[in-house]
C-alpha cells in the first residue's frame, strides 16, 4: 500500500450478510450517490444458500496478510461500517481467540507501553500518520512480515481490537438486529410467555445448550455491541436488556427484500410445479436448518409440531388442504414453490415473524403468525403506522384452527389480504424503502460527526 485510499463522500460497508437485505439494500444505496459494498466473510456454501450477491469476498481461510492489507486499506475507504448477526461485530476473527495477557511482568509492561505510544502519537492523530506507519512498515518487512508483528503483539491488544480501532478512528458503526439471543439473557427472553401462558422456550431445542445460549454469553455480547453501535436496527419490539437502549431504533426497512424478484406473477419452470389440484389450498411452512433444530416429534419453534396433526385433522374432516413444507433451499429456488402457495403460515408461540413471512407478504400471500401485544405496542411507540398497517393474521395454538378453516373456505378473503399484504411489503420492505431509510440515517450519522 504506497498512498492513502480516497474516502467516497458518502461510504458504507456491509459487513457479513442479513440474509440478502444488506445486498439489496446496498444496491439501492448505489443509485442514492453512496459508494455502498457488501463484503461476506461467510463460506462459499452459505452465500449460495441465502445470499443473493457480495461485492467482495474475504473467507475466514483466506490468506491472513491479504485480510489484514485489505482491512487496513478499508479504514479510509468507508465512513460507515454496518455490522449483522449475533458475534458479528468483527472483522479480523482469528485474533479474538487469542489468549490476553494480563501478568505485569516486563514484557507485558514494555508491550503494553508501545503500544500506548502508538495510540497516543499515531493513532490519534487519525488517518495520515497511522497509513504513514502502515506504508513504512510494509516497505521495510513486507505485509506478510506485518502480520507476524500484528500476531506478536496480539496477546496484548484488547478483545475486539479491530473493532475499537474503527472506533478510534471515528467510524460509525451500524448493526442489525437478528433474533432472541442478541442482546437479551435466556433468562429474560423465557419470561415472554405464548398465548396459552407457556414460557416461549420451553420448545425451543437451543434452550438446554449452554455454548449457544445463556444469560453470560448472551449478555457479554449485548454490552459489547452497545458499547460500540452509534445505530442499531431492530424489529419486533423486544426491549429487554440490551436491546432497551438509546441506540435501537425499529426500522423495518432494513429487513429489505426485491419487489420484483419476489412478484406475485412469478414465473414457475415447470420442474418446480406442485403436484397438486389448483383448488387445493396449499399452507406453506419452512424451518431453515430443520434437523438440528429440532427435538421431539417436530417440536420446533416455527410451530411444525402443531401444523402438521392440524393439517391431519382438518384433511380427515373432509377440507381440500395440504401442508408444503421446505427446508434448505437455496431462496433463489424456493420462491417457485412460495408463489404456489395460497397461506404463508409460521410461529404460533414466539410473537413476531421473520423472512418468511417477509417473502410471503411480498408474493401478495395472507401470512399467520402470533403477534405478541406487548412487542407490537413497542413498535406503535417508534413505527405507529407499520403497528397499525400490518396485515398479518394474528393466531395462537387455541385460535389457528378457526382461522385456517376460515381462509380454506374463503378465497376471496384471502386474495383481498393477499392484495394488502404485497401493498404493505412494498411500502415497508422493498429495497426501495430499505435505501431511503438507510440514507437517512447514515446521512444523520455522518452529520453529527461532522
Amino acid at each position: 500500500m504506497s498512498m492513502i485510499p480516497q474516502q467516497a463522500v458518502k461510504s458504507v460497508m456491509f459487513v457479513n450478510h442479513c440474509y440478502y437485505n444488506h445486498w439489496y439494500v446496498s444496491r439501492e444505496l448505489r443509485k442514492l450517490g453512496w459508494k455502498a459494498d457488501v463484503v461476506s466473510t461467510d463460506s462459499a456454501a452459505q452465500n449460495q444458500m441465502y445470499y443473493h450477491g457480495t461485492d467482495v469476498f474475504i473467507y475466514r481461510d483466506t490468506d491472513l496478510p491479504r485480510r489484514i492489507n485489505y482491512f487496513i486499506g478499508c479504514l479510509n475507504t468507508y465512513q460507515i461500517f454496518h455490522f449483522a448477526n449475533t458475534e458479528g461485530i468483527t472483522l479480523i476473527h482469528d485474533f479474538d481467540i487469542v489468549e490476553r495477557k494480563q501478568d505485569n511482568s516486563f514484557k507485558t509492561r514494555l508491550h503494553a507501553g508501545i503500544l500506548s505510544y502508538i495510540d497516543k502519537r499515531i493513532i490519534r492523530n487519525k488517518l495520515p500518520n497511522l497509513f504513514r506507519l502502515y506504508n513504512l512498515i510494509i516497505k521495510l518487512i513486507g505485509v506478510k512480515g506485518f502480520t507476524r508483528v500484528l500476531k506478536h503483539f496480539m496477546p496484548y491488544l484488547p478483545l475486539r481490537w479491530d473493532i475499537l480501532l474503527l472506533k478510534r478512528m471515528g467510524k460509525k458503526i451500524v448493526y442489525t438486529n437478528n433474533g432472541c439471543r442478541d442482546g437479551v439473557s435466556k433468562t429474560s427472553f423465557s419470561k415472554w410467555k405464548t398465548a396459552i401462558d407457556e414460557s416461549v422456550c420451553d420448545i425451543c431445542r437451543y434452550y438446554a445448550d449452554s455454548v449457544i445460549c445463556s444469560d453470560e454469553k448472551n449478555l457479554k455480547w449485548g454490552a459489547f455491541r452497545n458499547a460500540v453501535a452509534d445505530y442499531q436496527c431492530l424489529l419486533g419490539g423486544n426491549r429487554i436488556d440490551f436491546n432497551d437502549a438509546p441506540s435501537v431504533h425499529e426500522v423495518p426497512e432494513i429487513y429489505a427484500l426485491d419487489s420484483n424478484f419476489w412478484r406475485p406473477n412469478i414465473f414457475v419452470p415447470t420442474n418446480y410445479k406442485l403436484p397438486l389440484s389448483e383448488k387445493t389450498v396449499k399452507l406453506y411452512h419452512a424451518v431453515g436448518n430443520y434437523e438440528v433444530r429440532t427435538h421431539g416429534d417436530n417440536r420446533t419453534i416455527k410451530s411444525t409440531h402443531i401444523y402438521v396433526p392440524l393439517v391431519e385433522k382438518l384433511q380427515s374432516q373432509g377440507y381440500d388442504v395440504e401442508l408444503i413444507f421446505f427446508t434448505d433451499l437455496p431462496n433463489k429456488i424456493v420462491r417457485y414453490y412460495q408463489a404456489q402457495a395460497d397461506v404463508f403460515v409460521d410461529m404460533l408461540t414466539y410473537g413476531f415473524f421473520g423472512a418468511n413471512l417477509r417473502e410471503g407478504m411480498m408474493l401478495g400471500k395472507p401470512c399467520v403468525c402470533y403477534l405478541r401485544p406487548e412487542w407490537m405496542e413497542e413498535m406503535r411507540r417508534e413505527i405507529p403506522e407499520y403497528a397499525d398497517e400490518l396485515p398479518i393474521i394474528n393466531a395462537n395454538p387455541d385460535t389457528i384452527e378457526e382461522i385456517l378453516k376460515d381462509l380454506i373456505l374463503n378465497p376471496a378473503k384471502r386474495k383481498e389480504i393477499g392484495r394488502k399484504s404485497r401493498e404493505f411489503a412494498v411500502k415497508w420492505h422493498s429495497s426501495e424503502a430499505g435505501g431511503k431509510r438507510m440514507d437517512e440515517i447514515y446521512s444523520s450519522l455522518l452529520k453529527k460527526h461532522s
